[in-house]
C-alpha cells in the first residue's frame, strides 16, 4: 500500500468501487460479514477488508454450481 492510499472508503466511494447504489451499500453495512466500521456517526469501509470480502463472495458464487 502506498503512503497516500487511505485505509478506508466512504459509503459513496464503496458504492462506486462495487458499482452499486449508496442504499445498497447501507444494506451491506448491516451484514455481519461486511467490513464496515463506525467512527462516531460516520460509516467507513475497510479497503483491505472489502477486497477480502469480494474474494469470499466470488468464491461462494464459483462453488455454488459444483
Amino acid at each position: 500500500m502506498s503512503g497516500s492510499e487511505r485505509l478506508t472508503l466512504t459509503v459513496t466511494e464503496t458504492a462506486q468501487t462495487l458499482n452499486v447504489s449508496r442504499p445498497t451499500v447501507y444494506r451491506l453495512i448491516e451484514r455481519k460479514d461486511f467490513p464496515a466500521l463506525r467512527i462516531g456517526k460516520r460509516v467507513l469501509v475497510s479497503r483491505a477488508g472489502l477486497l477480502a470480502w469480494i474474494e469470499r463472495q466470488a468464491g461462494k458464487e464459483a462453488g455454488a454450481g459444483e
